[in-house]
């Protein structure tokens, strides 16, 4: 499974994002469009982070770039403005896509939506959810 965090501009979202991705052992962590303090602090101390981990790490501009690159099975993509309920079914390679800053409708085309309730929790709280619900369903089935 690839995680990716998209259109991030705060190191200490980026760091703490990273940590509780790479603990869930993803086959690839993918940042793109990190800017500001993230692109300047957070991908040295992210890199630093994953390969004490022995995760790899993906650095792209753009979400789109990310996908043609990796090819993934089906593109997820997390908002809290999408109808259906994301309930942890997932293909083995697939890439799970979150927000630093809310998607544009481009990026949400780039995958099928899925929102997380409560809604609002911000892009950590779906990443746990998320991976909790993968995990509960894989164990159960």
């Amino acid at each position: 499974m690839i995680i990716a965090y998209h259109n991030i501009q705060s190191q200490v979202k980026l760091e703490e994002f990273a940590r509780v991705a790479i603990a869930f052992k993803p086959k690839l962590l993918v940042i793109s469009r990190a800017i500001g303090s993230a692109a300047q602090g957070g991908i040295p101390s992210v890199s630093r982070l994953a390969f004490e981990r022995d995760c790899k790490v993906l650095i792209v501009r753009e979400l789109e770039e990310a996908i043609e690159l990796l090819n993934p099975e089906e593109v997820l993509i997390f908002s809290d403005e999408a109808e259906e309920e994301f309930n942890g079914e997932v293909k083995d390679n697939a890439m799970l896509v979150f927000f630093g800053a809310f998607p544009i409708e481009k990026e949400k085309k780039l995958g099928k939506t899925f929102k997380i309730s409560p809604k609002g929790i911000g892009e950590i709280g779906k990443l746990a959810i998320a991976m909790e619900r993968i995990r509960y369903r894989v164990s159960h089935h």
